[in-house]
């Protein structure tokens, strides 16, 4: 079975939106936590979030967000976007520039792209109250393909021109482990031989706020403490958003291009716990499998 090599990457992240910024400022052990705008409301049990400089994309009006020039988007493209859409495009686009990936490249039927993402609540809020205002007609004709879980896949693919295989992977926290783990099966099946794939997500009231009613995000007001998962005191989790994106080719591939890779993709596994609807089984049984499966599948 021929390898499968990571050739590129691209990151928007509350810790910084390329690989350079992502990688010091994880050595320095910094964290992007801090008092989000959209949380400082009555409404809003939680205050901090880890969230995404560099972008202000609170309007409901695409066209009125701010983000880095050298990801313009055109306009007829952004019109149909999600704040997680844009945070996506900007990495993949970093990717596929670290990558060396050309548009013939993009557009080969053996290229295919593989997204992760819950769709958008915003999006998603914002059009059901306009048309509970103003009636369905009066809606933007895009608001379905804008909100829903698979907009990742639809807009990407049509403004990149992918032809080969797609699809949306929607598993909640475990959505961009399927797609990265799926993609590679594509590439080893031979339906494929590269592979995009990117995993995203809004960063706002939506899209955080929810998990308060679950009792799982930290109250805590002070961005240095809130988040310490492995500390017995802990008391949640910090939400956040953003994009990560990675190319994924056959080792043959890669080499014809003069590619050099990140890593090898070796193996991956998958399992459920078959226990509770949001809570781990106590004993990891899941997981568990999952990890057997994915160092069985390394050899």
């Amino acid at each position: 079975m021929e390898e499968v090599w990571i050739t590129g990457m691209g990151l928007v992240t509350s810790i910084g939106n390329d690989r350079g910024t992502v990688t010091r400022n994880l050595l320095e052990l910094r964290h992007g936590i801090e008092r989000h705008p959209e949380l400082q409301g009555e409404d809003s049990p939680v205050k901090i979030a880890g969230t995404i400089k560099e972008f202000e994309v609170s309007s409901p009006d695409p066209e009125d967000w701010e983000y880095p020039e050298k990801y313009r988007v055109p306009r007829a493209v952004l019109r149909s976007f999600s704040p997680h859409v844009l945070y996506a495009w900007c990495s993949l686009s970093q990717a596929i520039e670290d990558a060396s990936l050309s548009e013939e490249d993009l557009h080969d039927p053996d290229a295919g792209l593989y997204t992760s993402s819950g769709g958008s609540m915003r999006s998603i809020h914002k059009h059901f109250e306009k048309m509970d205002q103003r009636g369905v007609m009066a809606c933007n004709p895009l608001a379905i393909v804008a909100s829903i879980a698979g907009t990742l896949t639809f807009n990407l693919v049509a403004a990149l021109g992918i032809r080969g295989s797609s699809t949306g992977l929607v598993s909640a926290c475990a959505s961009s482990g399927h797609a990265l783990g799926m993609a590679l099966d594509e590439i080893r099946l031979g339906r494929q031989k590269r592979m995009l794939v990117v995993g995203a997500e809004d960063c706002n009231f939506e899209s955080i706020v929810p998990f308060c009613g679950m009792r799982a995000l930290s109250l805590d007001t002070d961005p240095d403490r809130a988040s310490r998962p492995f500390d017995k005191t802990r008391n949640g989790f910090v939400g956040t958003g953003g994009a990560v994106s990675l190319v994924l080719e056959t080792k043959s591939e890669a080499q014809r291009r003069g590619a050099q890779p990140y890593a090898k993709f070796i193996g991956w596994g998958q399992g459920s716990d078959g226990h509770n609807v949001a809570i781990s089984h106590p004993e990891g049984r899941g997981l568990k499998r999952a990890m057997t499966q994915a160092l069985a599948d390394a050899g």
